[in-house]
Order: C-alpha cells, then sequence, then structure tokens
C-alpha cells in the first residue's frame, strides 16, 4: 500500500513539474519573440554605461569589466523567472501558447520590430488578433500587467545595480559623490 502511495504521488509531482516547465518555457519563448529579453538586455547595456562614466576616474580596467558583465547575465536569467510569475498571476497557458502563435507570424515580428511600418494587411491582421479572446485579454489587462512588471523590472534595476555597486567596490573601486 506505501507502495501505491509512493508511486502515485512520485506521478502526480512529475505531472505537476512538467506543467510548470511547460508554462515557463511558454513565457520564456514569449519574452524573447515580444522583443522584452532584448529590452532588458539593453537596460544591462545602458548600467553599464552609467557606471562606467560613474567611475571613469577609478580606472577600471576591461578585464573587470568583462567580468560584471558576465556576472550580469544570471541576473537577466533571474528577471526572467520572476517575470514568469507575473505573467503567471495574469494569463493562463492557453493564452501564452496564443500569443506566442501570434508572435511568431510575420505581423507579430513587425509589431515588436516597427509597429509604424506595419502594411494594411498586417494591421488588419494584428487587430483579427485583438478581437480574439486573448487579444481582448491582452487589452483589458494592460494595465496590471504593466504594473507587474514595472514592479518587478524596479526591484531587478535597483538589485543588480546595487550588486554591481558591490562588486566594484569589493574590488577597491569607490564610487566619487
Amino acid at each position: 500500500m506505501k507502495k501505491l502511495l509512493y508511486i502515485l504521488v512520485f506521478i502526480s509531482s512529475s505531472t505537476l513539474f512538467s506543467q510548470e516547465t511547460s508554462y515557463r518555457g511558454l513565457v520564456l519563448e514569449y519574452l524573447e519573440l515580444n522583443g522584452t529579453t532584448q529590452q532588458y538586455q539593453g537596460a544591462i547595456d545602458q548600467l553599464f554605461g552609467l557606471l562606467k562614466q560613474q567611475f571613469k576616474s577609478q580606472n577600471v580596467g576591461d578585464a573587470v569589466w568583462n567580468e560584471l558583465q558576465s556576472d550580469a547575465q544570471p541576473a537577466l536569467q533571474q528577471l526572467k523567472a520572476m517575470l514568469v510569475s507575473a505573467y503567471r498571476g495574469t494569463y493562463e497557458k492557453g493564452d501564452v501558447e496564443n500569443l506566442l502563435a501570434f508572435y511568431k507570424t510575420g505581423t507579430g515580428r513587425q509589431l515588436v520590430i516597427d509597429q509604424t511600418a506595419m502594411t494594411e494587411t498586417q494591421k488588419q491582421e494584428a487587430a483579427s488578433f485583438f478581437n480574439t479572446e486573448t487579444g481582448q485579454k491582452v487589452i483589458s489587462l494592460q494595465a496590471d500587467i504593466s504594473k507587474s512588471v514595472s514592479e518587478v523590472s524596479e526591484i531587478w534595476s535597483r538589485d543588480l545595480y546595487r550588486g554591481m555597486i558591490d562588486k566594484l567596490e569589493s574590488k577597491g573601486f569607490t564610487l566619487q559623490q
């Protein structure tokens, strides 16, 4: 009897883990397609521009900057994990699948690249998508997801900046104010 119970627990936990991994993977793919990952990579690049300016008088070598930039990449992965949580509270798995399907189209890619350069056909296709149940959900929950993403972004960027300052200080560089 105990053996059967262990087997049932193992099977159910494996199923739940698989579902979790699937949802997480879908959101991570969506974050790539909709430009979010690139946007945050740009934020990291801007942060390093700011840090280099702030520590200009300290003559921080390229090796240190390269090391710090390597250290920042796990922070990007951490951010994406935090964003998965924000999306989980807003969208169901089917919604994310529908979003992925749309952003994989030429219209979805153009929407990310340059919305103003969309053709009339692409505008009609986008309008059709946003008239679907998922599209309407995106529109109606835009403020909610934006608020969640904004909160996550603020925490992440503050922690990343503080972490980089701490690492520079641990190497003997001081922020001149």
